[in-house]
């Protein structure tokens, strides 16, 4: 009797297991039915009409001229389009392949000064301009000569002046222990940035904050000169993780834009950002050092619409949605796996977060930062592969790297 019960149950088990793998089967087969069909009567958004043409209350100087302007992100260049003026210190630029950009404040102007440093030391081979946009408190001219002779005189220096608007701060930010400074560099970097007319000089921008130290034993190859040969769009040293308390709403948002454009997850986007059951990894490429297309994040219609949308959102003065998430949601949904680098030829520190060129032994490295940051009771973060955190995150080794 015992036997026949147990064959019962077995077989009760296995018809079970039969049952349920025929429905999940079922219901996977109707789902991919009706997104196919969802798909084919998609009518996408034509992406100009998430971008609204309007004079934006930030505001730009010429440092020629003096005159001020109203920020335009509905960029559309002219063939007739007079070359912004630049005021150019040291030297005028030899080339303009690449411009290598800060934001900057008075109170960082010692980090400034040594990022401008090692800058010097490990681009001397090739000199590239540099400027350093700022709301006035850089403005004095015995500030402007001291960091452009850190500099040498074989790099061209300038300086940008631009006025933040505060009406852009909305209420019921989640975030109040960050200053207004903070939410308005995180929507410089995301949409106004590329807008801005300097860059148009330039085919390449290198995004550095004032505590993003390049370093290394000798000076390094040019980035620039290695993105035109191999076509590339964008490049990144480190890979991150945002916190989860910065991105609230950001992983629907960013869906709801796919489907209005009839999008589908693509596979670079499918391989880095979803988490578990369809959740959001916030994988994010770390970008206080990134070197873009500037043609990237101001000319591609999907980009600037996701870009204009994203701005409309507010989301970055609610919720402190970053530069980082924003661009990496959109780069690794559009931009084909071939066209992002990550460069590990040299050492990069962030802050007290740093990785070792690919190749190099970490005494070695270590001795690297000891001629940059000599104090002994300073602690540094060493991330071997050059991720937070290093083990589990999507980003970390999927894009082609670039190593010694």
């Amino acid at each position: 009797m015992k036997r026949v019960r147990h064959k019962y149950t077995i077989r009760c088990r296995c018809l079970g297991s039969i049952l349920c793998f025929i429905v999940g089967c079922s219901i996977l087969i109707i789902k991919f039915n009706w997104y196919d069909t969802q798909r084919s009567i998609c009518l996408p958004k034509n992406p100009d009409d998430e971008i609204i043409d309007r004079q934006d209350e930030w505001q730009y100087q010429n440092s020629i001229t003096g005159q001020w302007y109203n920020w335009r992100t509905a960029y559309k260049r002219q063939n007739n389009q007079t070359e912004w003026p630049v005021n150019w210190l040291n030297a005028a630029p030899k080339s303009h392949l690449g411009v290598i950009v800060y934001l900057a404040t008075l109170g960082d102007i010692k980090s400034l000064q040594t990022s401008l440093t090692q800058l010097s030391r490990m681009l001397s081979n090739n000199p590239r301009p540099v400027v350093i946009f700022h709301e006035d408190d850089l403005s004095n001219s015995e500030i402007h000569q001291s960091l452009a002779q850190i500099l040498g005189n074989s790099t061209p220096l300038a300086f940008e002046h631009i006025k933040f608007s505060n009406s852009s701060i909305q209420p019921g930010r989640l975030h109040r222990r960050w200053s207004s400074k903070y939410f308005h560099m995180c929507r410089f970097f995301t949409l106004m940035l590329p807008n801005h007319p300097l860059l148009t000089l330039f085919s390449y921008y290198w995004r550095l904050d004032t505590h993003s130290y390049i370093f290394g034993g000798q000076p390094i190859e040019d980035p620039f000169e290695i993105m035109q040969k191999r076509k590339i769009q964008y490049a990144f040293v480190m890979a991150n993780r945002d916190n989860e308390a910065y991105t609230l709403g950001l992983w629907s948002f960013f869906h709801q834009f796919l489907k209005e454009h009839c999008l589908v997850p693509s596979r670079n986007f499918r391989k880095t950002q979803p988490g578990w059951i369809d959740s959001y990894s916030t994988a994010i490429f770390f970008t206080n050092l990134a070197i873009a297309n500037v043609s990237l994040f101001r000319d591609h219609p999907l980009i600037r619409a996701w870009l204009h949308k994203a701005d409309r959102n507010g989301g970055i003065y609610r919720y402190r949605w970053g530069d980082a998430p924003l661009h990496t949601l959109i780069l690794t949904q559009l931009i084909p796996r071939n066209q992002i680098l990550r460069l590990r030829y040299f050492g990069y520190m962030h802050r007290n977060e740093y990785v070792c060129a690919r190749g190099i032994k970490d005494d070695l490295c270590k001795a690297q930062i000891k001629t940059v940051f000599p104090d002994p009771n300073l602690i540094f973060y060493n991330h071997p592969d050059g991720c937070n955190p290093s083990f589990g995150n999507p980003l970390c080794h999927y894009y082609p790297e670039i190593t010694l």
